[in-house]
């Protein structure tokens, strides 16, 4: 009896051991169960922002804001502390012009506790960049500077305050931060200096305009808006020889800006021995050729203008304008057919595109509204 009880002992001891191992091994599979479901969840929790995020990047490649908002915003409901995507959000609303919705968004993101520096840098630049956009240019201004308190070395936002200096024509503020952060690009700095002249021949201050068209050329010799006004201050003063000499020098400096500068000329004696000057000197350019020409046309000098369109043509030059202009002159000569395709009104003979970015307009600039680059101008014969 005695050894059946201590086998029945030995018995259950060995099965108690047996289930609480069991159960030890069992547990530890439900646990791992449980956590493998988890991870399975936010995996495909993950994969379904990633694929929302990868979406919203298409469209914006595709230039459809409407459904790259649309899928940024599901990609946020995911996850609400993805701030990065707020922001993308709020600029492609401001793509849109609906600056209100930006700034509502943008503006929202900064009361979040807990922003390190970085993500307030970013915010205060596309806040600036949303009341920029809106064209409230002092509050743009407020918040490029918030945001070089955190990194006064971003370039980013150096930039994007001087360019709101520009777009306010606050020039004598440009020219201090020109000082402060920008030293060694004379050809920008002889510009600001040429719209401080600018102003200052608004005012009719002779005097300081001519001073600050004379720095700025002494910086940068071939900064031809500072000349062509030199030209205007001289003109003022009653020295039209002067005058005269500068518009003169433009045409040689820069032949594609010759109509520019002749158009300033309103004494046909001194425009045509200007233009005589020029046809000497440039006797096969194509700019002087065909500005002088039309110069010619205009004051009803129609022999030598044909003359030199015939040169045009002989050189390779062949735009319509040139092949209208001769037809125009020869208009006695030429079947009525001939002369219904001719506009004797149109006067947009030229084109300027900027060589940086491509904005192309009939209407000649020194500093591109679009790329926001100086003196990139390409002139096209149409």
């Amino acid at each position: 009896m005695h050894l059946n009880i201590d086998f029945i002992n030995t018995f259950l001891g060995y099965h108690y051991t047996f289930f609480v191992v069991l159960f030890a091994f069992l547990l530890g599979i439900l646990f791992s169960y449980v956590w493998f479901l988890g991870k399975n969840k936010k995996d495909n929790f993950d994969k379904k922002k990633l694929e929302s995020y990868v979406k919203g990047i298409n469209y914006i490649i595709e230039d459809d804001t409407d459904k790259a908002i649309e899928e940024f915003t599901e990609t946020a409901k995911l996850d609400p502390d993805l701030i990065d995507i707020y922001v993308s959000i709020g600029n492609l609303f401001r793509k849109k012009g609906e600056i209100n919705r930006a700034l509502i968004i943008h503006k929202s993101l900064m009361v979040r506790p807990h922003l390190n520096k970085q993500t307030k840098l970013k915010l205060y630049i596309n806040i600036g960049v949303d009341y920029r956009k809106a064209g409230l240019y002092d509050r743009a201004k407020e918040y490029f500077k918030n945001a070089l308190s955190i990194d006064p070395k971003n370039q980013q936002a150096k930039k994007l305050l001087y360019e709101v200096y520009e777009d306010s024509k606050d020039w004598e503020n440009a020219l201090v931060w020109y000082k402060r952060f920008s030293k060694g690009d004379e050809h920008r700095l002889a510009h600001i200096l040429t719209e401080i002249g600018k102003e200052k021949l608004k005012e009719n201050d002779l005097s300081q305009a001519k001073k600050s068209f004379e720095k700025a050329l002494k910086i940068y010799d071939d900064c031809i808006d500072a000349r062509l006004k030199l030209g205007d201050v001289f003109m003022g003063m009653g020295d039209i020889d002067k005058a005269y000499k500068q518009w003169e020098q433009v045409c040689k400096i820069n032949p594609g800006l010759t109509d520019v500068a002749l158009s300033k000329i309103n004494d046909i004696e001194a425009l045509k021995k200007v233009i005589k000057n020029l046809l000497v000197l440039f006797p096969d350019n194509r700019y002087i050729l065909f500005f002088c020409a039309n110069h010619l046309f205009n004051i009803n000098e129609k022999k030598k203008s044909l003359s030199l369109y015939k040169k045009l043509i002989k050189i390779g030059v062949k735009p319509e304008s040139v092949f209208k202009k001769f037809i125009q002159i020869e208009r006695d000569r030429m079947p009525d057919f001939i002369l219904e395709f001719i506009d004797e009104e149109q006067d947009r003979y030229t084109r300027y595109t900027c060589t940086n970015c491509g904005y192309s307009t009939h209407n000649h600039f020194f500093l591109c509204p679009k790329c926001r680059q100086w003196d990139k101008v390409k002139v096209e014969i149409l």
